[in-house]
């Protein structure tokens, strides 16, 4: 094979130790030179392992996306000016045979030498920061959501059907009858119709009614700590909202235009950015930002026949965000996505035509950010005039 880096190294990453692989040699020679060595993965031994690769003269350093162990590495390794080359370990896979950390270095850097390697998108350090806080915040949208079913189940148990009557039990009227429950209060009509607003649609009879159930003693105390943990939640994910504004305070321009398309909210549009930046370049066009969102229909050939085959893993973070869009897209009135939506869904599973949809966005989210252009919504007839331009 064609020899592009005439010193490389591989690096296999583990919480504990690195292992490294550095080999050195010219395309005209047959076998390269290897020198391996391990270190620590404390700070001092990743500076002394970056002056080790600076001694054997190391153009280029390939390691795995192990986890979260590779971003320290990451991190000291870069301040030291090598190539860095991050790869996803599902595509970059051992020979068959006997596996040591040593052996997946080595054949790390022998992929690497022969530039068989394709570097992962790694976006600056100010958006690295920007996502760590919108994946935090999405965990713990999710741990609040839990929270909130296991106290529909206590309810449910006790025979307590609020829910059957108010779809937000957590706000408003609902969270006040909610303590009536909770602060073991004798229930009565005039103060289950104080608690409820005119917006309502129940009678204060029916919710008296749903309220006619027996909350037991262990029920009751694991109801009172499950709404101190939906407290504590909300708290946290206010303070992440705070810090996210502030981190995305120099890209309130690319927001406002994000937002500006179908189905793209505020927290969609975050999400892209942290995940994307506000810089598309390291992708050569949209359809390569797209494959890697794992939006792009996977390609099988066998015997000159095509066929079908499923998406890419890809960025599941992004991959769905745009599909939460889309399907907010394709019910937005008077849209040239949802027109898009209903004509690919004609012919195709829906399911299809949605990830086609979210696709679609992801094209203009990246011409959007490429031009530093505005979304621009065209009615059907001028879609149709510009159609027939462009096929001329």
């Amino acid at each position: 094979m064609e020899v592009v880096a005439e010193s490389v190294a591989g690096i296999d990453v583990h919480q504990k130790q690195v292992t490294i692989t550095v080999l050195i040699g010219s395309s005209s020679v047959q076998k390269p030179k290897r020198f391996s060595n391990r270190f620590g993965t404390t700070t001092s031994a990743l500076k002394a392992c970056g002056e080790w690769l600076v001694e054997k003269n190391v153009e280029k350093v390939a390691m795995e996306s192990t986890g979260q162990y590779w971003r320290p590495v990451w991190q000291v390794l870069e301040s030291f000016n090598f190539d860095m080359i991050l790869c996803n370990p599902r595509i970059i896979k051992n020979i068959p045979g006997k596996k040591t950390d040593q052996k997946d270095s080595e054949w790390l850097a022998a992929l690497t030498r022969c530039g068989l390697v394709s570097a992962s998108f790694i976006p600056p350090r100010n958006i690295q920061e920007l996502r760590e806080s919108t994946r935090s915040r999405k965990k713990l949208i999710q741990s609040r959501t839990r929270i909130r079913n296991e106290i529909h189940n206590i309810l449910q148990r006790s025979n307590i059907k609020l829910t059957s009557f108010i779809t937000d039990i957590f706000s408003g009227s609902g969270l006040r009858l909610l303590n009536l429950v909770i602060n073991g209060e004798v229930i009565t009509l005039r103060k289950v119709s104080s608690c409820m607003t005119k917006r309502l649609k129940s009678t204060p009879e029916q919710i008296f009614e749903s309220l006619d159930g027996v909350l037991g003693k262990n029920d009751l105390s694991l109801m009172v700590i499950q709404m101190k943990l939906l407290d504590d939640y909300g708290r946290a994910i206010t303070e992440l909202d705070n810090l996210i504004d502030e981190q995305l305070a120099d890209q309130a321009d690319l927001l406002h235009r994000l937002q500006e398309i179908p189905g793209i909210s505020d927290t969609t549009a975050q999400t892209v950015i942290a995940e994307v930046g506000p810089d598309v370049s390291p992708f050569v066009d949209a359809h390569h930002l797209a494959s890697w969102a794992g939006l792009c229909p996977g390609s099988y050939e066998s015997a000159g026949k095509k066929h079908g085959s499923a998406t890419l893993h890809g960025n599941g973070h992004l991959k769905a965000a745009l599909v939460t869009a889309a399907m907010g897209a394709k019910r937005t009135k008077k849209s040239g996505l949802k027109d898009y939506y209903w004509r690919l869904s004609s012919r195709m599973d829906k399911q299809k035509a949605v990830i086609a949809l979210a696709h679609k966005l992801l094209r203009i989210i990246y011409a959007l950010i490429q031009d530093g252009s505005t979304y621009q919504e065209y009615k059907k007839d001028q879609r149709k005039a510009i159609t027939l331009a462009t096929n001329n």
